[in-house]
């Protein structure tokens, strides 16, 4: 999962019931001063549970909690990933 932008634009997480993805741009709820909380009740009524990638990614098959490694791009950078 890679985030566009300087960094901390936006949160991505995950429904736990649907998988339906929701983001949060985090530059609304800092300058309208709102609450994530508040603003994940009805996902959160619907879904049951939320994660948030990829800062809590949960292997399938043993259950091992991975998160992200942030890296610093200074310019054009060629960065391999593979699709698990």
């Amino acid at each position: 999962m890679f985030e566009s932008g300087l960094g901390g634009d936006f949160e991505t997480y995950v429904g736990g019931q649907t998988g339906a993805i929701y983001r949060l741009d985090l530059g609304k709820v800092h300058y309208q001063g709102k609450q994530k909380e508040d603003l994940f009740k009805e996902a959160v009524s619907k879904e049951n549970h939320l994660t948030c990638i990829p800062q809590e990614i949960r292997c399938k098959i043993c259950g091992t909690v991975f998160k992200a490694s942030h890296i610093m791009c200074d310019g054009e950078e060629l960065i391999e990933a593979f699709d698990i």
